[in-house]
C-alpha cells in the first residue's frame, strides 16, 4: 500500500491491502491501476496528457526550484512495501513513481513495481526536495550512526564523513580522497548505534552524489525521477545483505580461466615474471 507519513499520524490507515491512489485520476504506467475509492495521497506533481505527437507529458511540480541555488522545503516521501517483509520503496509522488525508469538493479524488475500486503511501516522515512533540478533525498539517523558501502572509492572501508560520486572513473593514480573509481553502487549500509542495520539503495543508473559528511545524515542527489529502496532495519548486516540479495541477486563465480586475466595484461609482461610470482605465491601460502 502506498502511504505518506501524514496518513500515519492521522490514524487513517487503509483497512484492506491498497495499492496506488491519489487525489486525481491519472493514467498509470504500473500494472495495477489507481483506485478512486482509496484514500488520497498528498502529491506535489501534476500529470497531464498531451495530444501533440501522440505522447504523454509529465509536468513535474516538485515545489519548483527558483534557479538561484536554493533548495525547496523538504517533504516526506510516500512508501509501498515490496518483495518481502521489511523492504520498502519510496517515491516523491505517485506521478514520479510512474515516471521512474524500469529497474536494472532488481533481478526481476517487476518485484520493484508490485506491492505486497503488509501492515509493517518503515522505521525511517526519507524526505525529498529539489535543488537545481536535482532530486535530493535525505535520511536522518541518531548520532553515532556509521555508514558503509557506496561502491569503490579511495580511503577507509567506513564511509562516514565522506562524499562519493557514483560515476565510474579510470583513476589509476587514486588516493585516499578519490571519490570515484571503477565500480559505482548507489548503496549505503547503515549501522545504527543499537547495532541494527539498514540498507539504502537509490535505484538509478544516472550520476549520483552520496553525501555522508554530516553526522547521522544521508543525502542522495541525482536527476529525478528515481525511487529509494530500503531493507530493514534488521538485527545484523548479514540479514540486510541477504534481503538485498533477494532483490538484486548474488555474485556469480567466474571460470578458473578468467582468474588473473587483468594482471596478465598489465603487470606480468613475460612468462619469466609469471613464473617468479607463481613461485613466491606458492612459497607464501604453502
Amino acid at each position: 500500500m502506498v502511504l505518506s507519513s501524514s496518513s500515519l499520524t492521522s490514524g487513517t490507515l487503509p483497512s484492506s491491502p491498497s495499492f496506488f491512489s491519489n487525489d486525481r485520476s491519472l493514467p498509470s504506467l504500473n500494472p495495477i491501476a489507481p483506485s478512486p475509492s482509496l484514500p488520497a495521497i498528498r502529491s506535489s506533481a501534476l500529470a497531464v496528457t498531451s495530444r501533440s505527437k501522440g505522447r504523454r507529458c509529465l509536468i513535474r511540480r516538485m515545489n519548483v526550484s527558483k534557479g538561484d541555488g536554493s533548495e525547496t522545503a523538504p517533504s516526506d516521501m510516500i512508501f509501498v512495501p515490496i518483495l518481502e517483509d521489511g523492504v520498502f520503496r519510496f517515491d516523491s509522488s505517485v506521478e514520479h513513481r510512474n515516471a521512474a525508469f524500469p529497474s536494472v538493479s532488481f533481478k526481476n524488475s517487476k518485484d520493484r513495481e508490485v506491492p505486497i500486503p503488509s501492515h509493517i511501516v518503515p522505521a525511517f522515512t526519507p524526505t525529498y526536495s529539489l535543488l537545481e533540478e536535482q532530486q535530493v533525498v535525505t535520511f536522518q539517523f541518531s548520532p553515532g550512526t556509521s555508514f558503509y558501502g557506496t561502491g569503490e572509492v579511495g580511503g577507509q572501508l567506513e564511509r562516514t564523513g565522506k562524499r562519493v560520486f557514483t560515476w565510474n572513473t579510470d583513476a589509476w593514480g587514486y588516493g585516499p580522497g578519490t571519490t570515484s573509481l571503477y565500480q559505482s553502487h548507489p548503496w549505503v549500509l547503515v549501522v545504527l548505534p543499537t547495532g541494527e542495520t539498514l540498507g539504502v539503495l537509490a535505484d538509478t543508473t544516472r550520476k549520483c552524489e552520496i553525501d555522508l559528511r554530516k553526522q547521522g545524515v544521508i543525502r542522495i542527489i541525482s536527476p529525478p525521477s528515481y525511487p529509494i529502496i530500503t531493507f530493514g532495519p534488521f538485527s545484523t548486516p548479514t540479514a540486510v545483505l541477504q534481503s538485498l540479495s533477494h532483490a538484486v541477486g548474488t555474485v556469480f563465480m567466474p571460470p578458473k580461466w578468467a582468474l588473473g586475466y587483468h594482471q596478465c595484461r598489465w603487470s606480468y609482461m613475460s612468462d619469466k615474471r609469471v613464473a617468479e610470482v607463481s613461485i613466491c605465491s606458492y612459497s607464501m601460502y604453502f
